[in-house]
């Protein structure tokens, strides 16, 4: 049952939209450094050496809690009566001056405030707890009425030429409680004066009067849909709707969204949306493009795609797993998740973050000697180099990692320089004997941390962690006498491993004495590498079956002595001093 709603303490309950004006675009932008828990750019500065666009706005800066409370300000909403989580709002359509494309578009503009919101809205139905109205008028402009218990609460009213998709977008927040960030309106006069914070502009909110290039950013058209600060503040009102786009979805070009302003088809497209997803492991493809971009998949981040600049950007609150570049030289920034980032063409530069990345090359052409991408925080034994699709491009399925060329397809070579910290990976194609394919690493790439390797060959499974949490490999009386003994790492090194067959736990033992006192050392059981010389892992690979001795003896956290099986091993098994 519909009930009465108290009156708001405030008045002005219309709100014009304002005329067309050509505002003077001011090349701003937010202070770099920001958080991602504020409205700042979020740039990654060692991405974005010497960017001359980046300055501290002339304006004070707003987070998010600033923000919303500007575009809450007046306490108007919609009551969920009945108290199901869920606002019901029936729209119309008053008289007969919309037609069909009209109607569609002010439905499109509906769906996009309730894809963010839990708000249900339904055409021309019964009792609801609130109202929408959409007819045309013949005063100037546009406006929109405030939730309330007046007759024309929930009104829109239009002239003929502001029927525009993002002035339906603008009015229909009025309807559902949002004001202007700032006091002002189109019924007085208005001015840049009035724009008190950094973030007020279409690049922050479709409530706002002002251009995306007085907050220094560059969009190209106006936004059809609401934004960052729009998507907080009418979440904070209405709750946020994690039901939509559950599924694994992807943004920009190739967009399975059903959303136009969330797709990409051509080069010429602008690309300006604030992207809200509930949940799947979901991606920014913005590959159609030949400028250099800037793609961060920080939530509360704004990215520069396409011919923009902070034209899209990524709701607070928000998980992006995957990221896909175009031809130009672009920066990829992931976030804390396990990410997969595609720099496509052009010389990258690439940022995992945390979690446990992938970085995915298609083609021979996506990292080139003359134009090498930039891996800037790889983590061995945690991210992945994926060059599966390069490799099947040339008809190849697996990898090689060799100290030299051999003039054989497939065959790659790692390089890495201690005092640096930079490596390298360099991989033929086409059995010419030279790179085809060349990348560059902040950190150390081991065999491993290819993708794919070929099992039995040079490259071998990552290890995984170990089951056991005994502190030290011992037998004190073995059963028999040792099976297999090894005098010194070079009988069964990484790159030359050992594959025991035949090896019976409990009976069987691995005697390393040799091992130990070639390096001075004593062995000591861990379940990952410290950096501590003589660190000993013993771990199974589920997907080859296999067990699997991992020594480091320099205390480098890599693997110089490795033994493997295919029967059970267990750290009991393990003869040491």
């Amino acid at each position: 049952m519909f009930r009465p709603f108290t009156p708001p303490a405030t008045a002005h309950r219309f709100v014009r939209a304002p005329q067309q004006q050509n505002a003077q675009a001011h090349r701003r932008w937010d202070a770099p450094g920001v958080s991602s828990n504020t409205n700042g750019g979020n740039y990654d500065a060692t991405l974005r050496e010497n960017d001359p666009y980046i300055s501290r706005a002339n304006r004070q800066s707003f987070d998010k809690q600033r923000a919303v409370e500007q575009l809450t300000r007046g306490a108007y909403k919609w009551r969920d009566w009945n108290q199901n989580n869920k606002t019901e709002i029936s729209y119309s359509f008053l008289g007969h001056g919309f037609d069909e494309y009209q109607k569609q578009d002010a439905r499109r503009s509906i769906q996009s405030w309730g894809d963010v919101a839990n708000l249900a809205f339904t055409e021309n139905g019964g009792q609801a707890e609130g109202r929408l109205t959409f007819r045309l008028s013949d005063e100037p402009g546009a406006r929109g009425a405030y939730p309330g218990p007046y007759h024309d609460s929930g009104d829109t009213t239009y002239n003929p030429g502001f029927l525009a998709r993002h002035v339906m977008t603008h009015e229909i927040g009025h309807t559902l409680g949002l004001t202007h960030p700032g006091h002002y309106d189109a019924s007085g006069k208005w001015s840049h004066s009035d724009r008190v914070y950094a973030q007020d502009s279409k690049a922050h909110t479709v409530m706002s009067y002002f251009l995306a290039e007085d907050s220094g950013k560059r969009m190209g058209v106006i936004p059809n849909a609401p934004m960052m600060d729009d998507i907080s503040a009418i979440q904070q009102n209405y709750g946020a709707n994690y039901q939509t786009r559950r599924e694994n979805n992807t943004y920009g070009f190739n967009s399975n969204t059903a959303r136009d302003y969330y797709s990409l088809s051509s080069h010429l497209d602008a690309a300006t949306f604030c992207i809200w997803d509930g949940a799947g492991i979901d991606t920014l493809d913005v590959s159609g493009y030949d400028t250099n971009q800037v793609i961060n998949l920080k939530a509360g981040s704004f990215s520069d795609v396409g011919h923009g600049r902070g034209s899209v950007s990524i709701a607070r609150g928000v998980t992006l797993e995957n990221a896909i570049g175009g031809s130009g030289h672009d920066a990829l920034i992931g976030n804390d998740e396990n990410n997969r980032l595609t720099g496509g063409g052009g010389a990258d530069r690439l940022r995992g973050g945390r979690g446990a990345d992938s970085f995915v090359y298609n083609h021979a052409s996506d990292s080139t000697p003359q134009n090498p991408d930039e891996i800037m925080d790889f983590t061995s034994g945690s991210d992945k180099i994926d060059v599966t699709q390069a490799l099947r491009s040339v008809g190849l399925y697996s990898l090689s990692v060799v100290s030299a060329w051999s003039a054989k397809a497939g065959e790659a070579l790692l390089t890495y320089d201690e005092r640096s910290g930079m490596g390298s990976v360099s991989i033929d194609l086409n059995g010419n004997g030279r790179a085809d394919l060349f990348i560059k690493t902040h950190g150390q790439v081991r065999p491993s941390d290819l993708v794919p390797y070929r099992a039995g060959g040079v490259t071998t499974p990552s290890l995984p962690p170990l089951t056991t949490t005994r502190a030290q490999p011992r037998v004190s009386n073995p059963v028999a006498e040792p099976r297999f003994i090894f005098n010194s790492a070079r009988d069964s090194s990484f790159f030359n491993a050992r594959l025991l067959t035949d090896f019976t736990t409990g009976t069987d033992s691995i005697d390393l004495r040799g091992v130990e006192k070639e390096a001075n050392t004593r062995l000591t059981l861990v379940e990952a590498f410290t950096g501590r010389i003589g660190d000993t892992r013993v771990t199974y690979n589920p997907q080859s079956g296999r067990y699997f001795i991992a020594i480091d003896l320099t205390g480098n956290r890599t693997t110089d002595f490795l033994m493997k099986s295919t029967q059970l091993i267990r750290p009991k098994d393990i003869i040491v001093h």
